[in-house]
């Protein structure tokens, strides 16, 4: 089965299914509204704060976080607040499958489980590549109007982290599925889904690395969250951290690639 044909097919399942069409118009909206609401904010705040001193160097040229070079990583750090949006439709797009029995009647009409995780793959795919090219237009549009320097080079100057974003979601996406075959429910894949990646591990993570000294990169949230690294120290404390460390590449791809094996895993063991 192509890819095309794939994608094809997760589209005729839910073009029509309403609670699919609005979460992915959520997101959207809120990727959007995000990125173009948050200079004003940011403005608003400064200019309440003009009298602090520690403030008073921002309020000579305002926080440049949209200013080209910077705009990509700063932009792609905020976007990643937003992955849990389209995580939530993978689950659904896959414990749906389960509660309609639509898995069952493809595999009866020849789709093998290989081609149905392949189905849900081009999902993940599409909407990874669909997340990174609305980061870079409004990446574009937002430096384009507010960016001091415009030129060419300039402009895409650090444009990889608009790549390491789509590959963050993902692997992020590829969480969401395994644990949707998992789990199988939606409601239950979400809510555990929720509080292991918001709740648990990053607890467990901080009180090994602060209290134990461990090291933690290899934990999958850990390691998915440390391929775009905060960006905003530059400005407060004179400290860059814009680079992309193949380490967190490698480590967060070999976890998406552990999901897709797992899920496929999960296909062929279990009864549908």
């Amino acid at each position: 089965m192509n890819i095309t044909k794939t994608i094809e097919l997760e589209y005729f399942k839910f073009r029509h299914y309403k609670p699919f069409l609005v979460i992915l118009g959520l997101f959207v909206f809120c990727f959007l509204l995000s990125g173009l609401s948050i200079k004003s904010l940011l403005d608003w705040f400064l200019e309440k704060q003009k009298d602090d001193d520690i403030l008073k160097h921002f309020l000579k040229s305002g926080l440049p976080i949209f200013d080209f070079v910077d705009i990509w990583q700063n932009l792609a750090w905020l976007a990643t607040i937003f992955k849990w949006i389209p995580a939530f439709m993978i689950i659904i797009s896959v414990t749906l499958e389960y509660s309609q029995k639509t898995i069952k009647q493809n595999i009866i009409d020849g789709l093998s489980k290989r081609e149905f995780l392949f189905s849900k793959l081009s999902l993940v795919v599409v909407i990874s590549i669909g997340s990174a090219v609305l980061l870079f237009l409004l990446g574009l549009f937002l430096g384009l109007l507010y960016s001091p320097v415009k030129d060419i080079s300039s402009i895409f100057q650090n444009i990889e982290f608009v790549a390491a974003y789509g590959l963050e979601v993902f692997v992020f996406l590829c969480m969401a599925m395994f644990a949707a075959f998992l789990f199988q429910r939606s409601g239950v894949t979400i809510i555990l889904f929720l509080l292991y990646t918001a709740c648990i591990e990053p607890i467990l993570t901080a009180i090994l690395h602060y209290r134990y000294n461990w090291e933690v990169w290899f934990f999958p949230v850990e390691a998915i969250n440390r391929i775009v690294r905060v960006p905003f120290q530059r400005y407060v404390l004179n400290y860059v951290n814009d680079q992309i460390l193949i380490q967190d590449v490698l480590v967060s791809a070999a976890w998406g690639f552990i999901f897709i094996l797992l899920s496929y895993w999960l296909l062929k063991k279990r009864d549908l």
